[in-house]
């Protein structure tokens, strides 16, 4: 307490004017505790979200140009929550003494009418104001514009042809600019919440004031943009600490006018395909535990990887961005992206899409100003998520595998837009795949779960080509697997620290039981197979990932934990084809085993570690040299999936407490729900069959589903649970459980689109 008090009190003692009665208020915004990042100057707290947050599953945008017919059709069907415009890129809506320039269509009693109508209706209101784009602030003040480029000339703009200006900077005085204006529509209209399309730095900026900035606190000037430059990589992370404490500063002065005021808005890095490929990034991860609630744009059309892993994955993703607290996504109902449009788009496929959102933990929002047929599709999908609704809130995962998505080695590995995806993502995705497809219960997590405390809640831990770790998180992991948890890892996990400078070797090298050499790459006919120098091997230089890339065989060694039928069956005793990266390693573990080698197709290539596991103190780990994981999402056969599954049990000890047998369609997440004095499971089940996949061009195929194919004779089974009931609702269908060998088993007959066991448990 006394720690939180000092942070608090750090922070309030660069806002003077502060009120003792805020500072009072503003000691209740800020919760647990984060761990910290470079150029951190006060411990980073995520905010306390307000309860009613905790009950709303019924985002629906587009109120605000709706008539009074439609608002309350939509009431109706359970939207609790609309946007209301108060500012926009050309004025504000109302007599503002900070903008000047008001909207001269908007009457002058438009906005309190408005007001009373949504409280009328039971409606919050989540006022909108874009961020960085106001052109009267863009003309007024050169100096507050974002310079893109490193340069000191300021952009111009005509403001006759764009009279909305371009881009401001709200890493300098605009940022408190904008926090003014967001106080005073909060205190004269009472605003429940506020959403911004977009509220981020661009990824670089040389105005004057950022200039400034971080010549005072780095002694350097800002470099040019190079992400295989440190000094760079150096300055997006003081980039993201003013971003960060933006937020701060935003979300202590509206919460000390309105103590239950949400930042319910647009995230930016997040789940969304497109802001994983942005690099240098435009927000930190981190910022998302800064809003109440985040919400994505959640896009299925082909530039997205629509008939991929890739949405789920999205929706995995931005829970675990709060913490797993709340999170919205809206699913954009586009036929295709390229161009962008809505043409026969079923209304089947808009609850395929809200209800796969809510599979994964995340509340589906949803614009419901839409032409005819999708608006009635909208509707009959809002009445699907209410129907389920007592079950999508009030939840946490239920532990036993996690899987970690790392910000800092997307960005400051991956570095290339372009290859982020083959050199990081591909990993993650692969090995999230994996999971999906074995219905191995899973938990996405963040860098930043790092840490003793999460990480004790988990059986295993799995770490997909996790190259960014700083010295406390590779200290827990450490710490972790000793005291008997157990690490699946791939590639250069460990290598890299939180700038993606590489080291001289794995930081976790003790734990995987190997030390790295190198980078192989093999030569044509007769020559011999060659490696790199380490030296070049730890610049990452951009040939780096082209060097490791190859075709092998691999053969999996007999009495290993990977010898076992169901894998046998696939590859035979001879070895088989692997396609992807490889780490050459070598042993340094007494208790390190090569369990599956690989070798280059090369005249007389030697066979070189593939798999290494490894017993660590008291704990398990299985060391990928070999990039499995993510040949499993880019070039995939089905063994890969088997070795990913198997190394992930073995690791955690055992299977998992909650086994489904079901086709590798069916997505199954578990949740643990407290509530009202209740605790039970819920058990979601989503049916992913796609009755048209593949026929179309793979490339450009998007998920646009008719009709459901039914999943018949579902088997779950449940060990260590005292079992009082199961319902499989909303069909509100009783479900008999019976004693098995291992516990409780339970049979679901029929899945149709999406289900959700309610499992009562002592």
């Amino acid at each position: 307490m006394l720690v939180r008090t000092a942070s608090v009190l750090l922070i309030l003692s660069l806002f003077p004017s502060y009120s003792a009665a805020q500072q009072r208020a503003d000691s209740q915004i800020w919760g647990r505790q984060i761990l910290s990042q470079p150029f951190e100057k006060s411990p980073f707290r995520q905010v306390n979200i307000p309860s009613w947050l905790e009950e709303t599953c019924g985002v629906g945008y587009t109120l605000s140009v709706q008539s009074k017919s439609d608002r309350e059709r939509a009431v109706k069907a359970g939207v609790t929550i609309s946007e209301m415009g108060f500012v926009d890129p050309f004025y504000a809506y109302y007599d503002s003494k900070y903008l000047a320039r008001r909207n001269p269509n908007v009457a002058k009693d438009q906005m309190e009418k408005e007001v009373a109508e949504y409280r009328r209706l039971g409606v919050k209101i989540l006022a909108v104001y874009p961020p960085t784009l106001q052109g009267e602030v863009y003309e007024k003040h050169p100096d507050w514009r974002r310079v893109a480029t490193k340069t000191t000339d300021i952009p111009q703009v005509d403001l006759k042809l764009y009279p909305h200006g371009g881009m401001l900077c709200p890493l300098g005085p605009y940022g408190d600019f904008f926090i003014d204006v967001l106080a005073e529509v909060t205190e004269k209209y009472q605003v429940d919440a506020w959403s911004f399309d977009g509220l981020h730095y661009g990824g670089v900026c040389y105005c004057e004031h950022c200039r400034k900035n971080y010549l005072e606190e780095t002694k350097s000037e800002i470099p040019a943009v190079n992400m295989h430059d440190e000094t760079f990589r150096r300055y997006q992370h003081w980039a993201d600490r003013r971003m960060e404490n933006l937020l701060q500063r935003m979300q202590m002065r509206l919460k000390g006018i309105k103590p239950d005021v949400a930042l319910v808005t647009w995230t930016t890095n997040a789940g969304r395909f497109g802001h994983l490929l942005d690099i240098p990034r435009n927000m930190p991860a981190r910022m998302n535990l800064l809003l109440d609630a985040p919400d994505q744009e959640f896009w299925l059309d082909e530039t997205n990887r629509g008939a991929t892993v890739v949405p789920a994955f999205a929706n995995a993703y931005i829970w675990a961005l709060t913490n797993h607290r709340v999170a919205f996504s809206e699913p954009y109902l586009m036929a295709h992206g390229n161009p962008y449009g809505r043409d026969s788009f079923p209304a089947h496929e808009i609850q395929r899409r809200m209800l796969l959102s809510a599979s994964y933990g995340v509340s589906p929002s949803i614009a419901i100003a839409l032409p005819q047929p999708q608006k009635d599709g909208v509707y009959e999908a809002l009445a699907e998520v209410q129907r389920r609704k007592p079950w999508l809130m009030h939840k946490s995962p239920e532990p036993w595998a996690a899987l970690v998505m790392s910000d800092n080695s997307r960005v400051f590995y991956g570095r290339e837009p372009g290859r982020v995806e083959e050199r990081y993502l591909g990993s993650v995705l692969g090995a999230f795949r994996a999971t999906i497809e074995e219905h191995l219960p899973t938990t996405v997590l963040c860098d930043w779960n790092l840490v003793p405390d999460d990480l004790a809640k988990y059986k295993v831990v799995i770490l997909p080509n996790t190259a960014c770790l700083d010295e406390r998180q590779v200290k827990a992991l450490r710490d972790y697997v000793a005291g008997g948890g157990g690490l699946v890892a791939s590639l250069d996990a460990s290598l890299c620290d939180e700038f993606g400078n590489p080291r001289e070797d794995f930081a976790l090298a003790d734990v995987f039981g190997v030390s790295r050499k190198g980078v192989p790459a093999a030569k044509s006919g007769d020559e011999k197979e060659e490696h790199l120098d380490e030296n070049f091997a730890r610049t990452l230089s951009p040939q780096y990932w082209e060097k490791r890339k190859n075709i092998f065989d691999l053969a999996i060694s007999a009495g290993s934990p990977f010898d076992e039928p169901r894998i046998r069956k696939l590859v035979g005793q001879d070895s088989v084809t692997f396609k992807g990266p490889l780490i050459p390693v070598k042993m340094i573990g007494d208790q390190a085993k090569v369990i599956a080698t690989v070798a280059t197709r090369s005249a007389g290539a030697m066979p070189q570690p593939a798999v290494i596991t490894h017993e660590f103190g008291k704990g398990r780990v299985v060391y990928f040299a070999t990039g499995i994981d993510s040949a499993n999402y880019a070039y995939s056969y089905p063994y890969y999936r088997l070795l990913l599954s198997r190394a992930v049990e073995w690791a955690a000890g055992g299977p998992p407490p909650i086994r489904i047998t079901a086709p590798m369609c069916v997505h199954c997440n578990v949740f643990r729900q407290r509530h009202k004095g209740k605790e039970r499971l819920l058990i979601h089940l989503y049916n992913d069959v796609n009755t048209t996949a593949f026929h179309a061009l793979p490339g450009d195929d998007v998920p646009l589903r008719e009709e459901v194919l039914p999943i018949h004779d579902i088997r779950v089974q449940l060990a260590g649970y005292q079992v009082k009931s199961v319902h499989q609702q909303p069909e509100e269908k009783k479900l008999v459980s019976k004693a098995s060998r291992d516990g409780v088993e339970i049979l679901v007959p029929k899945l149709e689109m999406h289900s959700v066991l309610v499992v009562e448990i002592e």
